[in-house]
């Protein structure tokens, strides 16, 4: 078949021939395109190639022509891509001026230019690979035109591409042998095609099918007997529509009679895109006109083009709550400016909730996936403030992180990276975020203070472990610090982070301190900051091998008890600490003080207890488990204390009697069951009846494994040692 007959939707076939070969003519069309051609010339050249390619492909030129043409097809989609950053790059960062630019004709005649060339490329890698001289190749080159084909398949801005993609699949799939999928292929584009009986495209797969079914193939006409498409076949009434719309805008008078063709064509379902972007470029000539369903959108975007943006988003909501007739409408761009008009009229959540709908569309156009995406996150951060919910900033996160991924060089990529650092748990990667902005110097300071916030909650996290971490993160705090705003520094809390900071990461930790106590004697110190100066207080003792002084701390209360937020700070820094007998010593002195904290008290007590017991102050161990279970007889802990101090001191009836409180309550599946019949066990078989821990070792035994390595080795060993064997 001729391509410049079956594709007549596609390409009007012009008179481009000369006297010179298709190739020589091809080259001389390539050589046309440059930065600075209109794009008028793109889409012509589009056109104008395509029917070189038909004929080369109907005369038998040889291989070397067909690839050289290929070739061509290749440097031209090149030279037009190249045109389209031109024209991106002199609209700037300007959101309007690109907005602007995908809406107007140098994008239409652009974006149908770059999806032509390799369409008719893809018919030259299809002829290719027929010849045997490229047997080696066909596969590749099979490839490489379905690959085509299938992008032109999803142009949904240009019907014609669309049917003239799926029309190559299916020659593709013959190719390939895959007559089951060629076939589907055709039957479903036939019935794409329902609306036109006499379409071209249509005659072309009759004549295939038939040829597929071992009929005689039909004749394909060279000419359509009828228009195959709405702007050919109300070719005159569009064109008197648009010379009465002229006339309205010339001398206000024509738009009745304009609407009145216009109202027919719909009626009939001869909208189609072209028409609608037609009409629209007189939209403040037809807008008071009834354009029955299409009344609406007009209207928005009558209103839109004068921002008058709350009655744009009516309109265009009122405009999409029913269905337009048509033929290949697509209005996912004036979803995109529903969105916008909305953001404009200051409804930012109704804005990013529609872009994201938007984005959710199949096969959106990738420049216009792109605005979407922006819009939906710079709607959302702009309803973002202190009394947001979680879900709305689990949205603005979300859109954020869309965002960054689709336009990481986009100038407001760095809020969203910035927005993105607040909300990241990862320490590394919300630093790696902050590091990338570009300017630091629009945030007024949002970058530093994000990233010594970044800082201080994993300082916060990791304050008191023993591991190198803490230090890193601290000198990482202080260069922060050093970079944060004036205003920021004078915060008391975060000053108060910062002597954290230098309890940890300054050299002199005997300086911090003084500089602590005279922070800590200005008026109104909050508990916040008590609390972040005790800290310190701890941390640089610890420096300077001095941790004694905390009794001086304690002593300072006089008869006062000792607050939470002290004895929150204290009980993991005397767990840290390396002499038994100093932690034993500092925990007797604060349980007195800590009766209206119950918890914390029986927490210091038990330590107390652990550490007489590693000193082997067994007598004292076993009178302080004693006094600890008078004032709290329903400590589970107390009871296991008693059992370890009563056994040291030999004692053993009792300890037996106090592991049993804690084996008969907890369940099995708990450790301290398995310390507790383990203790039984080893107490009973040191006694003078050791068979008296065969009772026992049944039901342990009836267990599974044990839930730690420790006391498996225990337990092992307890039954190497015995002489009765447990119940199986």
């Amino acid at each position: 078949m001729r391509l410049c007959a079956c594709l007549l939707i596609l390409i009007a076939c012009s008179g481009v021939r000369a006297a010179d070969d298709p190739l020589s003519r091809a080259q001389a069309l390539l050589a046309t395109l440059g930065p600075d051609t209109a794009t008028g010339v793109y889409a012509q050249t589009a056109r104008d190639f395509g029917a070189v390619v038909d004929e080369v492909r109907q005369s038998g030129a040889s291989d070397g022509t067909l690839v050289a043409m290929r070739k061509v097809a290749a440097d031209m989609r090149k030279r037009a891509q190249e045109r389209l950053r031109a024209a991106e790059s002199a609209a700037g960062d300007d959101e309007g001026a690109l907005e602007s630019l995908y809406r107007s004709e140098v994008w239409e005649q652009l974006s149908f230019a770059m999806s032509a060339f390799p369409f008719w490329g893809s018919w030259l890698d299809l002829t290719l690979a027929d010849r045997p001289a490229q047997a080696g190749n066909r596969v590749q080159l099979l490839w490489r035109a379905k690959r085509g084909f299938r992008a032109a398949s999803m142009q949904i801005y240009q019907p014609s591409l669309v049917y003239g993609g799926w029309l190559g699949l299916g020659f593709v799939a013959r190719a390939e042998g895959q007559d089951s999928r060629a076939r589907q292929i055709f039957d479903g584009l036939k019935q794409a095609l329902a609306f036109d009986p006499n379409h071209p495209v249509r005659k072309v797969i009759d004549a295939e099918r038939a040829r597929m079914d071992g009929r005689a193939p039909a004749l394909v006409a060279a000419t359509p007997a009828t228009p195959a498409t709405p702007a050919a076949r109300w070719a005159g009434e569009r064109a008197d529509i648009f010379a009465l719309l002229e006339g309205q805008r010339a001398t206000k008078a024509g738009a009745r009679e304009a609407g009145a063709k216009l109202r027919e064509i719909i009626d009939a379902g001869g909208m189609d895109m072209s028409l609608l972007v037609g009409v629209l470029k007189y939209q403040a000539e037809i807008v008071s006109e009834d354009l029955h369903e299409y009344t609406d959108l007009v209207g928005a975007e009558f209103a839109f083009t004068n921002e008058q943006w709350f009655s744009a988003v009516q309109k265009y909501k009122s405009f999409f709550a029913h269905a337009a007739r048509g033929q290949d409408m697509n209005f996912d761009r004036f979803r995109y400016r529903h969105a916008l008009a909305a953001f404009k009229a200051d409804l930012a959540i109704e804005s990013a909730q529609l872009a994201e709908r938007l984005l959710t569309r199949r096969g959106l156009d990738a420049e216009l996936r792109k605005a979407a995406t922006k819009l939906a996150y710079v709607a959302r951060a702009q309803r973002l403030d202190s009394k947001s919910t979680a879900d709305a900033r689990t949205a603005l996160n979300v859109a954020a992180q869309r965002f960054l991924a689709a336009s990481p060089s986009d100038p407001d990529a760095d809020g969203a990276r910035v927005v993105l650092a607040q909300a990241s748990g990862d320490t590394g990667q919300a630093l790696k975020l902050l590091s990338g902005v570009k300017s630091t110097a629009r945030f007024a300071g949002g970058v530093e203070t994000t990233r010594f916030y970044v800082i201080a909650r994993q300082f916060a996290k990791v304050a008191n472990t023993t591991d190198g971490a803490v230090e890193s993160l601290a000198r990482q705090g202080l260069n922060a610090w050093d970079e944060l705003p004036a205003e920021q520094k004078k915060s008391p809390e975060n000053y108060a982070f910062y002597l954290q900071l230098k309890a940890v990461g300054d050299a002199d930790p005997a300086a911090v301190l003084k500089e602590i106590d005279r922070a800590g004697q200005k008026p109104d110190v909050s508990a916040t900051s008590q609390r972040a100066f005790f800290w310190a207080k701890l941390r640089c003792w610890d420096r300077l091998h001095e941790p004694g002084r905390v009794r001086d701390e304690i002593a300072a209360l006089g008869a006062a008890p000792v607050p939470s937020w002290m004895a929150e700070a204290l009980y993991p820094w005397v767990m840290r600490q390396p002499d038994p007998a100093f932690q034993a010593d500092v925990a007797a002195l604060l349980a007195p003080k800590l009766k209206a904290l119950p918890d914390m008290e029986r927490r210091f007590r038990l330590l107390q207890i652990e550490m007489l017991l590693t000193l082997g102050r067994g007598e004292d161990a076993y009178a302080a488990a004693r006094a600890l279970l008078a004032d709290y007889p329903k400590a589970g802990d107390g009871y296991r204390m008693l059992g370890r101090a009563a056994a040291a001191t030999k004692r053993y009836v009792e300890a037996d009697d106090a592991w049993a409180v804690i084996t008969d309550k907890v369940p099995p599946s708990f450790d301290v069951w398995w310390e507790g019949m383990l203790s039984r066990i080893e107490l009973r078989a040191s006694s003078t009846r050791p068979e008296a821990a065969c009772e026992l070792t049944g039901k342990v035994a009836r267990q599974a494994q044990a839930p730690t390595a420790e006391l498996a080795r225990r337990w092992d060993e307890l039954r190497r040692r015995l002489t009765c064997a447990p119940a199986s």
